[in-house]
């Protein structure tokens, strides 16, 4: 046996010692995660029985629903009168519509299922911690998630967020693999007999290809992550340590991927409005939300209902979301500075502590966000600060969130939309975390990206 293969040897048998020691405790931390959350299913659905409704956020989860049982009992995915086909992407109602054929019409089991996605988020977390950092980065960045109170009960909602968030962090274990295992050796490692092999093609097609239909299927739950298959074709370009030319086909492989899922919904949407729809008609309103004279950076589509310009104008579905896009764009041409203002608004909303609603709840409550979103917002910094990152790392933990930052200073801001993107940003918070403890200690040089700890 060759000392590079000795060495190889030893390097695998280590990294087997420390998976195994690590599984008891990641176990452990996935069944609080579970109990956690469905104690608050519980708690959530005898609070919505008492108050007499069926859903704590009444407006969203009740479009969800109704499409929901539509899919299950095989009628027309529309909903409202004038039928409304786009309005919604597919992606959520599909898992409500499972839950609806499995456990019946049933939202208390719709909770328990939307308790064990966010679950498995939790442990998606920490496989990405692991990948960008080391075992013990993905452990904390999986406890913090694990704990935070707004996490918990936005998980069993029977809101978006929490599948969005699966879908989201598979995607983004898929383009840190793609990076990581499909990138030509820097250099050559000390000892060895002969340079390392360069990944195959057709796995890393296989990798390009599965990235983009994760990416897809992220977008089919909330369609303003579309942008991000830029910033992750970007990515590869960038990072992917390989020939021009392969480097352009696996980007080229993610987008196609991508278009792949798209593609049945759009020709659906093409048969039932005429017009290739990839994502959903509903963008209209939601720009004239953010852009219109009485906007104040949350959401208020009331002039919607007032208008109906559907139903009283004859405007079919995608001229009506037309309409509202010109009237957005006219807007703002019309008063950029006030365009300026309100994204500034909305950024302050979208990066607030805490939710409005918890203002209601007393000052305890509020503080406790306020402290929770501040740990993590600090130790984030941290972890830009320590650069123990490569490329890829930074852009699947800060990515998501500038991305969504940037889609909500468009259209309104919420803390809401912010949950999703604290997944991966909990990553570089436990990167600052240990940097922290590290530095303090003396050996906060000794830690690096690659190692198995």
């Amino acid at each position: 046996m060759t000392t590079g293969s000795k060495m190889s040897l030893n390097e695998d048998e280590a990294a087997a010692a420390m998976a195994a020691k690590w599984k008891p405790l990641i176990a452990a931390l996935i069944i609080v995660a579970l109990v956690l959350r469905i104690m608050a299913a519980i708690l959530v659905e005898r609070h919505v029985q008492n108050a007499g409704r069926p859903f704590l956020i009444e407006g969203d989860a009740n479009g969800y629903w109704e499409l929901a049982q539509k899919i299950a009992t095989g009628q027309d995915y529309a909903i409202h009168q004038p039928p409304r086909y786009v309005l919604r992407m597919p992606g959520f109602p599909l898992l409500l519509a499972a839950s609806i054929r499995i456990f019946g019409d049933n939202v208390f089991a719709a909770r328990i299922v939307l308790a064990v996605v966010g679950t498995a988020c939790c442990w998606l977390t920490y496989r990405l911690g692991s990948l960008v950092h080391m075992r013990r980065t993905g452990f904390w960045a999986a406890m913090f998630v694990t704990i935070n109170p707004l996490h918990i009960g936005n998980s069993v909602l029977v809101l978006s967020e929490s599948w969005f968030t699966f879908w989201m962090l598979l995607s983004l274990l898929a383009l840190v693999k793609l990076v990581d295992r499909f990138s030509a050796p820097k250099k050559l490692p000390e000892n060895a007999d002969a340079a390392p092999a360069v990944p195959s093609l057709g796995p890393l097609v296989t990798q390009s290809c599965w990235a983009g239909i994760l990416i897809g299927g992220a977008v089919l739950v909330r369609p303003g992550f579309l942008p991000w298959l830029a910033l992750a074709a970007c990515g590869v370009l960038f990072l992917l340590r390989r020939t021009v030319a392969i480097r352009s086909l696996s980007a080229g492989c993610m987008v196609a991927g991508c278009f792949v899922v798209l593609f049945p919904w759009a020709a659906r949407n093409a048969a039932v409005t005429d017009h290739w729809v990839f994502t959903s008609l509903w963008s209209g309103p939601s720009l004239y939300d953010g852009w219109n004279p009485d906007a104040t950076g949350a959401s208020d589509m009331r002039f919607f209902d007032d208008e109906q310009v559907m139903a009283k104008q004859g405007l079919s579905e995608f001229e009506m979301n037309e309409h509202y896009k010109q009237r957005a764009f006219a807007f703002a041409t019309s008063n950029p500075g006030r365009v300026l203002e309100l994204a500034a608004i909305k950024a302050g909303k979208f990066l607030s502590p805490a939710p409005n609603a918890t203002k209601q709840a007393g000052w305890v409550i509020e503080a406790a966000f306020v402290a929770v979103w501040a740990t993590l917002a600090v130790l984030a910094i941290a972890g830009l600060v320590s650069r123990q990152w490569d490329g890829v790392g930074i852009l699947v933990t800060v990515g998501p969130l500038l991305l969504f930052l940037l889609v909500h200073m468009v259209f309104v801001g919420s803390v809401r939309y912010r949950l999703p993107v604290e997944f991966p940003l909990s990553v570089l918070a436990a990167i600052g975390w240990r940097w922290l403890v590290l530095k303090r200690g003396g050996s906060a040089g000794n830690s690096s990206p690659t190692s198995p700890a």
